[in-house]
């Protein structure tokens, strides 16, 4: 089954590293151009090493949590590519477990403020500009933590991944006439800096100790930790016309960790 992207066009925020890097590769692979955006100015030498792969690639620095800035990512992705075909809104933070009444409400505004409201900034530019063109497909990045709770994670953290399901259904009920399918996709456990508790800001940049990735890896029946790429390939399927009666939907990819 291959999937064919050639003249089409994609946007990945959170794409300088991890995740949202594997994404654009997928993505460059398939025959796509892509912008990557991040909040972190190594986005640029991601853009390059996708370039590399012989695909028109550019990169923007931007907050996701600033409705402007995110405007001005739709923008010149349009600018540079004329169109906007695909997006995977994957930009996000981490926490870590604590009672909610130790939780400061700096915190919870500012998982909000990202994690969801910058999904919501992201979502509201990107369909105007796919419906220049047809349509498109947007691909949302919750969490196992978006479908369920699980112990000694963050209440603030699974609040804004529920929410994030929540405004994928109903932007996938509002457009879906109009050319646009929405989803979710919902990771388990993903190799990434962001749950490296030996990383940048550790356990508390959202980093998970050594106890608790075991007891992830337990209930895991692939009896691994996910990669990146499973999240990049897996979102480079649900934008292909091989799910092209999907919409709405969240796509658990944890190696059966919800079952488990």
């Amino acid at each position: 089954m291959q999937i064919d992207f050639s003249g089409k066009v994609a946007l990945v925020t959170g794409a300088a590293q991890g995740i949202g890097f594997a994404a654009a590769r997928a993505f460059a692979e398939a025959g796509a151009s892509v912008m990557l955006a991040d909040r972190s100015p190594a986005v640029a030498a991601s853009a390059e090493k996708i370039a590399a792969l012989g695909v028109e690639a550019c990169a923007f620095e931007l907050d996701v949590a600033d409705s402007d800035q995110c405007e001005s990512m739709v923008a010149k992705a349009l600018k540079q590519f004329g169109r906007l075909d695909f997006a995977f809104n994957n930009a996000g933070i981490g926490s870590h477990y604590r009672p909610i009444s130790d939780v400061p409400d700096a915190d919870w505004r500012q998982m909000l403020d990202i994690n969801l409201s910058g999904v919501f900034y992201c979502v509201k530019h990107q369909i105007p500009a796919m419906l220049r063109t047809g349509g498109g497909v947007i691909v949302n990045n919750s969490s196992v933590l978006g479908t369920r709770a699980l112990p000694d994670t963050s209440v603030e953290y699974t609040a804004a991944k529920h929410g994030v399901i929540g405004l994928t259904r109903q932007v996938a009920v509002n457009h879906g006439a109009e050319g646009i399918r929405c989803l979710a996709i919902c990771p388990g456990l993903i190799d990434t800096q962001l749950v490296d508790p030996d990383s940048t800001g550790g356990i508390a940049a959202g980093g998970i100790p050594p106890t608790t990735r075991e007891w992830f890896l337990q209930r895991t029946p692939l009896a691994r930790i996910g990669q990146p790429e499973d999240i990049g390939r897996s979102v480079v399927l649900m934008c292909s016309e091989q799910a092209s009666f999907i919409n709405g939907s969240h796509l658990l990819v944890d190696g059966g960790l919800v079952q488990g």
